[in-house]
């Protein structure tokens, strides 16, 4: 199931709705694909997303699961494009460690 995460770690009282249908809520909250990211690493590739919208939390970025890893698909919804920036470049490291942790353990997809 999706996990819905706020920038300030604070609870989302929409995460049952987002999770739901994840790519209607954006599209009815007025986020548009922004840009995608292809992450790969030890034969492997995981695309990261980030939506973009006018007015608050302008940034949402998207993981998919990765299972040999044990990453749950999540959505955060960010503040500002530092916030957005900072994430991608986490996300991207971290992605990319699972996936070369999981090809050395023979637990690739």
């Amino acid at each position: 199931m999706l996990q819905v995460v706020r920038y300030d770690r604070a609870p989302e009282p929409r995460a049952a709705v987002i999770a739901a249908d994840m790519e209607a809520w954006l599209a009815q909250e007025g986020y548009e694909r922004f840009s995608t990211f292809v992450v790969q690493a030890a034969g492997q590739s995981m695309t990261i997303e980030v939506f973009r919208r006018e007015g608050s939390d302008p940034f949402a970025l998207y993981h998919p699961a990765f299972a040999p890893g044990g990453l749950r698909p999540t959505l955060y919804l960010l503040p500002n494009v530092d916030a957005m920036d900072e994430l991608l470049q986490r996300a991207q490291q971290m992605v990319a460690t699972l996936m070369t942790i999981a090809a050395q353990r023979g637990g690739g997809s």
